[in-house]
């Protein structure tokens, strides 16, 4: 029967909060990790395993049952845990009176987390080692009782007196008292036959091979390795409790909104803008602060040219007009030094170069619009952990800007492998694992606006790869279509290999790289021949190339 009192089940919400995150759906083995690293386990709250405890936690835990079988939970906001969560933060803060810190203000007695105890669990193997001794015959507890009477003489040395009588009696009275436990005339041996000798010699030497059972928990050690592949976890952000439409949650005061008004571009909207933005922050765990205050970057750069503008929320207890958020900073900069034209707009990926003025497209953000990762650093080391070793940069740079491309041509092709009437989805990165089986993304239903949630990557069941290459054109220079000229172009057409094929994820086309001055020139294939659409930088060009194969020629892998 559960045992769960109000203490117990604030600081399983500060845990859980703590180590899995709130609002974000993960398997239930990440709770029992984050459970067992506190010393506990499910049977020290009375549930029989993780699943019953998640189901006597209802008011903060979610669980979704997809039908292969997989049981995924999420942690939900509780806004009556949270308060208490930070009156205690703020009474820990707060001095005592008069400097004397053993002095504290009375007052109601307040909801504090309390850990549950631990119960180690009884061995069980002791009943049966007393079955034995029970079933062994009258004469080996005959034969055992000489060594029996050193242990009298260490364990009881108080009868002395009686310790002086001849050992071979004793014996023989252990014979008697077997097959007649009635003869009371001799009451002066009892206290030798009193101490359960057979028991104690036969209990002792039990211990001696039952620290056997004792290594099992070595088993239940690896378990923990288990859960950092689906899980990942991590520290992420709250996604339940936060603000999902900016226009029907959020405050926004007119002097914040002047700001963005007075530096963003006059074509732009700033609800919009900052409702998406909003969105890719929490799909990419690029979130900072606490649950009630939240900073994020928008897609503009100060006047510095450097630096984001960057946009402060903060939750308050009470609702006011139904929202219970409001827009409180906008750290944008000096808005006497942006011109008419308004803040520029941060390029970032590999692809900046095939952008034109006036072109919105952004794969980066359509990517993070549709496929919550949690923390993006965290999926990208897993994915990187299950791949063939390769270099890809600071931080994983290259790896990033390769998955947000092959899924942008996934998605163009139609290849998103949607499964069970939409409980989960796959497509394949075009990857694959030392063995060389292909590496597939595992999504599941997002809880929020974003359609799709990262749960991991497999190589168990292949997906139809997304393909690129359509032409020899675009796989080799063809010296025979016209082309603009290049300073290596004798070089290419006596080494075809010097040329590559890499893909252009804004016109969704692959063109065909090769060596100009330091750079990478572009080349798109057209009826009339080829046509310059581009200059990349060499670490760029190797991420675009990277998308359509991996084996690159020296030139261009000498970027990473």
């Amino acid at each position: 029967m559960p045992k769960i009192v109000p203490g117990n089940r604030l600081y399983l919400y500060q845990l859980f909060s703590r180590e899995v995150g709130v609002g974000k759906q993960t398997l239930l083995p990440r709770f029992e990790e984050a459970l067992a690293n506190e010393g506990l386990v499910p049977s020290d709250l009375g549930c029989a395993d993780m699943r019953a405890l998640c189901e006597q936690l209802t008011e903060f835990i979610k669980l979704t049952v997809f039908k292969k079988g997989y049981v995924y939970a999420t942690v939900l906001a509780h806004e009556e845990y949270d308060r208490a969560l930070e009156r205690l933060a703020s009474a820990e803060k707060k001095p005592a009176p008069g400097g004397k810190p053993w002095k504290r203000a009375k007052g109601a007695k307040a909801l504090k987390p309390l850990k549950p105890r631990h119960v180690e669990p009884e061995p069980e193997p002791e009943p049966e080692a007393a079955a034995a001794v029970e079933a062994e015959p009258a004469v080996e507890a005959a034969v055992e009782a000489e060594p029996a009477v050193e242990g009298v003489q260490e364990v009881a040395p108080e009868p002395a007196p009686e310790a002086v009588a001849p050992e071979e009696p004793a014996t023989e009275k252990n014979e008697e008292l077997a097959p007649e436990p009635e003869p009371s005339p001799e009451p002066a041996p009892e206290p030798d036959h009193v101490p359960p000798i057979s028991f104690t010699i036969t209990y002792v030497p039990e211990p001696e091979p039952e620290p056997a059972p004792q290594p099992e928990p070595a088993p239940d050690e690896p378990a923990p390795t288990e859960a950092p592949a689906p899980a990942a976890a991590v520290a992420t952000r709250a996604q339940a409790d936060l603000p999902q439409d900016f226009h029907a949650e959020v405050r926004c005061s007119s002097e914040q909104l002047s700001i963005l008004y007075q530096v963003l571009p006059a074509h732009v909207d700033p609800m919009a803008t900052l409702e998406e933005d909003f969105r890719v922050a929490r799909s990419s765990g690029a979130l900072e602060g606490t649950r009630s205050n939240v900073t994020f970057s928008l897609r503009y750069l100060q006047p510095d040219g450097v630096t984001p503008v960057r946009v402060t929320l903060r939750r308050s207890a009470r609702a006011v007009a139904g929202k219970r958020w409001a827009l409180t900073e906008v750290d944008a900069g000096a808005a006497e030094e942006v011109g008419l034209e308004g803040l520029g707009v941060a390029e970032h990926g590999a692809w900046a170069a095939f952008l034109r003025p006036g072109d919105t497209a952004d794969p980066e953000r359509d990517f993070a619009q549709t496929v919550s990762l949690g923390s993006r650093d965290e999926a990208l080391e897993r994915l990187a952990d299950l791949a063939c070793p390769e270099a890809w940069g600071e931080k994983r740079r290259v790896l990033g800007d390769y998955l947000t491309m092959t899924f942008a041509r996934v998605r163009a092709e139609g290849k998103l492998l949607v499964i069970d009437d939409g409980a989960a989805a796959r497509f394949d990165t075009g990857l694959v694992t030392p063995d060389g089986a292909p590496i597939a993304s595992e999504l599941v239903p997002g809880e929020s606006d974003i359609p799709w949630q990262l749960a991991g990557f497999s190589a168990t069941d292949p997906v139809e790869p997304a393909r690129f290459v359509t032409a020899l054109a675009q796989m080799t220079f063809d010296p025979a279509l016209d082309a603009p000229s290049f300073s290596t172009r004798e070089e290419v057409v006596r080494n075809p290999r010097l040329a590559t094929p890499a893909y252009d994820p804004i016109a969704n086309e692959v063109r065909l790289l090769v060596p100009e001055e330091g750079r990478a020139l572009a080349l798109a294939v057209t009826p009339a021949g080829y046509e310059a659409v581009a200059t990349l930088e060499l670490a760029d060009a190797y991420a675009c190339a990277r998308v359509v194969s991996s084996e690159l020629p020296a030139w261009l892998a000498a970027a990473v």
